[in-house]
């Protein structure tokens, strides 16, 4: 699914007026989401799930059209680990589909 699918399929079943106001209302909870992470490191969701933010340590690569070695820079992502409520869903749903 694309953002944009997503956009519609989010307007649609929340009974929005628009795409622009779909979106500002999707931007709004990834901003205060990273804004939690920003601040303590862990977001937990129950049942559904937790964001966290982790660091990555600089690994070796390989660039193949220059035959060199470089090394990557430290940096922090957000992961998400999946919780057994969204788990069960997820597969209820799918199951429900076929």
């Amino acid at each position: 699914m694309t953002e944009t699918e997503f956009i519609k399929f989010y307007k649609e079943k929340n009974g929005v007026k628009n795409k622009e106001e779909a979106k500002e209302k999707i931007d709004n909870f990834w901003k205060a989401l990273l804004k939690a992470t920003a601040e303590d490191k862990k977001v937990v969701f129950k049942n559904w799930g937790v964001f966290e933010e982790k660091d990555v340590k600089s690994r070796k690569i390989v660039i193949p059209i220059q035959y060199k070695e470089a090394y990557t820079k430290p940096k922090k992502v957000l992961k998400f680990r999946v919780g057994k409520g969204l788990i069960k869903l997820v597969n209820e749903r799918s199951e429900n589909s076929e």
